[in-house]
């Protein structure tokens, strides 16, 4: 495959969808053209990295950060528990569950306005988490 300087964003993503669609695990998510991603009392802002809640920035990790952009970037999408390791982690970490699940733990007591009754990061029970938007 070859990319040249002419060919559009859209031509060149159409390209190396093609090139890969043959790869039964690859999963292509789409980037929204919006800066900041905006749900009640909590704003993701994807150029800064920084993420706002309730007017406040809330500090997070590197991994806690792409954890929550992965999740917000498709609300109510439920996720397995091995899909957000491949997006979030690639390599960096053996795939166990318990690492996921401290990650969401630390996450919620960041984000959620009661941890325990979270309201953004849901867990569905057998199969993974999702975040929903619909507060």
């Amino acid at each position: 495959m070859i990319l040249t300087i002419s060919d559009s964003e859209e031509g060149i993503l159409n390209k190396i969808k093609s090139v890969l669609a043959c790869e039964s695990t690859l999963e292509v998510m789409e980037i929204t053209n919006s800066e900041k991603l905006t749900f009640q009392g909590l704003e993701i802002d994807q150029l800064q990295r920084s993420v706002i809640k309730d007017g406040k920035v809330v500090e997070l990790t590197r991994h806690e950060y792409d954890l929550l952009f992965y999740l917000a970037l498709s609300p109510n999408r439920v996720f397995t528990k091995e899909q957000i390791y491949r997006a979030v982690w690639e390599e960096d970490y053996l795939l166990d569950n318990s690492n996921i699940m401290a990650f969401i733990r630390k996450l919620r007591k960041k984000i959620e306005p009661a941890p325990d009754s979270p309201t953004y990061i849901l867990t569905i029970w057998g199969i993974g988490y999702k975040f929903n938007d619909e507060l």
